[in-house]
C-alpha cells in the first residue's frame, strides 16, 4: 500500500469514528460583562463660543478647556465650579451643585440649583454615585470694552432684556409646578403654598442679582 493510500485509510477511520461517538462538548462562552451605567457628561460652553474655562472642585486636579467641552462633572465634587474668561470680557464663575431628585418648587429652596445657565438634568440612566449634574451648562460672558458710551449703553439695555427673559422662562415653569400645590382656603379662595411663596421670593432675589451684576458691569466697562 502506497504512502499516500495509508493517508486515505487513516482519515476514513477518523471519520467513522467522529460519526459513530458523540460530538464534543461545546466549549463555555465567558459571561457577558455587567452592564454599569456609562459616566453621564455635562456639555460646557460659553455665550460667545470658544471661549478659555477651568473646571475645579472636590481632589480631582482643575481641567482647562476651551468651549464647548463635554466634561463628566461628577469628577470635580459635589459641587464643581465653572470659571470662564477672556479679553475683552468680564470673568464669569458659576458654581453648579449636583441635583437631587426634587422638583423646581424644591429646589428654589437649595442654594444654586435653579439657574438660566443650568440646562435639564442629566438621563436617570447615566447617573452614578447618587449625583445628578445639568445636560449643560452655557454661560454668557458680558462684554467689558467699548468705542462708545452709547455702545455700551445699548448693548447692557439688551442684556437687561435678556436676563429678563431667561428668568421669565423659569418663572412660567415655576408657575406651572405651583398649580399643584395652591390650597383651597375657606370661601372657596385658592392660596398660593408658603413653598411656592419662598420660591418665588428667591426668584425675584436671583433676578434682581443679576440685573444688577449686569449694571455693575455697565458701570465697570471701559470706552476705548
Amino acid at each position: 500500500m502506497t504512502i499516500s493510500a495509508k493517508r486515505l485509510v487513516a482519515l476514513a477511520a477518523l471519520l467513522l469514528a467522529a460519526c459513530s461517538s458523540d460530538p464534543p462538548p461545546s466549549g463555555k462562552l465567558p459571561p457577558n460583562p455587567e452592564r454599569r451605567a456609562a459616566e453621564a457628561l455635562t456639555l460646557i460652553d460659553t455665550v460667545p463660543t470658544g471661549l478659555r474655562c477651568k473646571v475645579s472642585g472636590g481632589s480631582a486636579t482643575p481641567l482647562a478647556l476651551t468651549t464647548p467641552r463635554l466634561v463628566a462633572l461628577s469628577q470635580f465634587g459635589k459641587e464643581p465650579v465653572i470659571d470662564c474668561f477672556a479679553d475683552g470680557f468680564f470673568r464669569l464663575r458659576k458654581a453648579v451643585p449636583a441635583r437631587p431628585a426634587a422638583d423646581i418648587v424644591r429646589r428654589f429652596s437649595m442654594p444654586g440649583m435653579v439657574d438660566p445657565a443650568f440646562g435639564p438634568d442629566q438621563d436617570a440612566k447615566q447617573v452614578t454615585g447618587g449625583s445628578a449634574f445639568p445636560q449643560w451648562v452655557r454661560i454668557t460672558l458680558q462684554e467689558s470694552s467699548f468705542q462708545t458710551a452709547a455702545e455700551r449703553d445699548r448693548y447692557y439695555a439688551a442684556e437687561a432684556i435678556r436676563i429678563q427673559q431667561d428668568w421669565g422662562e423659569i418663572e412660567l415653569r415655576l408657575n406651572a409646578a405651583c398649580d399643584g400645590y395652591r390650597k383651597t382656603e375657606a370661601k372657596g379662595l385658592i392660596l398660593m403654598s408658603p413653598e411656592c411663596r419662598k420660591a418665588r421670593r428667591i426668584l425675584e432675589e436671583r433676578r434682581a442679582a443679576d440685573l444688577t451684576a449686569s449694571e455693575v458691569n455697565r458701570r465697570q466697562s471701559t470706552i476705548r
